[in-house]
């Protein structure tokens, strides 16, 4: 039996009108099973919270325990203990090292993308377990350290290595341009700080070392100045009574040479009066650590270095200068291009202690 188009019509109608007032009005089954299916939905972070899982990356999960093995290493790099950050600096650095992960997550996609990514060699891969292995001081050491992080084999380890320097050499194949050195910057550079480039005054000198630590000063100081007296009156040369009194290990075998420096090599309170000194002269020195008998060699004034000189120092030093805000505007990119594809459990996270 056929139906009349304003039967039809009349269905239709009040079909729409169904989902509708089921969507917009009444917040029906339809409603709901739509709602279950979002992201931030009760149900989808319940869910995620019992898989354990804090963030969606292309479909990928980063899991509680991963962020918590980051933050501890992250930690550890610091210097510090994990257990030991509360408030607020805990807050900050789990989101920094979540936003960590998740950057890493899509750089490796990128990688996997692309084709022409260069891939780590065997002889890279077994350089760095090398490294590793000696930072542990055993095999035994490394492996109870990669259970503790997860790594169940050294296969998943070599894989994990591997990922870290292909993801380096994609960072550096990407930052390239952005950290290019024009002749221009170079050279507006040097015209600048032509000054701060030149070479500067050095001295040779040499010492005889009385320490003062757990010592009377003056009493060390008489002993110096004794020191100095038998040296003055060549009852014995310098080299010897450096060899046989001197307590700085490092020059005494070198009878107290001290060899070329400048004023940013030792303390100030040793190298302003070293400084003052005649060539061939010597004097009496005090500084925070002791007395030194110095003799002063030879001095090199400062010189002015040209453009050439300072150019390849130049270009190094600017391409570090914007490497660290390239690699921030890069991973801000590559968050952008996968904004849609990622996901952060932003509730999970605030429960977390």
């Amino acid at each position: 039996m056929k139906i009349s188009f304003t039967r039809r019509l009349f269905i239709y109608s009040g079909a729409l009108l169904y989902i509708v007032l089921d969507l917009y009005v009444f917040s029906g089954p339809l409603r709901k099973a739509i709602d279950s299916k979002k992201m931030d939905s009760p149900e989808s972070t319940e869910e995620a919270r019992k898989a354990g899982v804090i963030a969606l990356v292309l479909g990928r999960p980063i899991s509680t325990s991963q962020l918590e093995r980051s933050c501890q290493e992250s930690a550890w790099s610091k210097g510090q203990e994990w257990k030991n950050i509360v408030g607020d600096q805990r807050k900050f650095m789990r989101q920094a090292c979540l936003m960590e992960l998740i950057d890493q997550q899509l750089i490796r996609s990128k990688i996997r993308a692309n084709k022409d990514s260069k891939k780590a060699s065997d002889e890279e891969i077994n350089e760095q377990l090398r490294i590793m292995i000696s930072r542990f001081g055993s095999r035994e050491e490394l492996e109870k350290s990669m259970h503790a992080q997860g790594i169940s084999n050294e296969e998943e380890l070599r894989l994990r290595v591997a990922g870290t320097i292909e993801q380096d050499y994609y960072i550096e194949r990407q930052l390239q341009p952005l950290i290019a050195v024009t002749e221009e910057e170079s050279s507006a550079y040097y015209k600048e700080h032509a000054t701060m480039l030149a070479n500067p005054l050095r001295v040779h000198a040499r010492h005889v070392f009385f320490a003062t630590l757990g010592k009377e000063s003056d009493a060390v100081k008489q002993a110096a100045e004794a020191a100095q007296a038998v040296i003055v009156a060549k009852q014995k040369t310098f080299e010897q009574v450096a060899a046989e009194l001197s307590e700085d290990e490092n020059s005494k075998a070198k009878a107290g040479d001290l060899g070329w420096f400048s004023t940013t090599r030792l303390p100030a309170d040793f190298t302003a009066p070293v400084f003052a000194l005649a060539k061939n002269q010597m004097a009496l020195v005090q500084t925070k650590l002791g007395w030194h008998i110095v003799e002063m060699l030879d001095r090199q004034e400062a010189t002015p270095r040209t453009y050439e000189q300072c150019k390849a120092e130049i270009i190094q030093s600017l391409s570090d200068m914007k490497k660290k805000s390239a690699i921030t505007s890069l991973r801000q990119a590559i968050r952008r291009d996968h904004q849609q594809h990622t996901h952060i459990y932003q509730a999970i996270i605030d429960e977390m202690k």
